[in-house]
């Protein structure tokens, strides 16, 4: 994961992610006139704020 500083008190983060994954993000973002790095800041802070754990093991896709 690539951390680079914008501006103070932020920070931007770049990820790699299946063709598919992206498509999906992108398509979603676009449905509601977002761009996709403002739609992905979006739900990471509705998940953030929630409370939840994720709870990761074999075959979620995630390495």
């Amino acid at each position: 994961m690539a951390k680079k500083v914008v501006e103070k008190n932020t920070k931007t983060i770049g990820i790699n992610m299946s063709n598919t994954m992206a498509d999906e993000l992108e398509r979603r973002a676009e449905s509601m006139h977002l761009s996709t790095s403002k739609y992905c800041k979006v739900i990471l802070a509705e998940w953030i704020s929630s409370g939840k754990t994720l709870t990761l093991s074999e075959g979620t896709g995630v390495k």
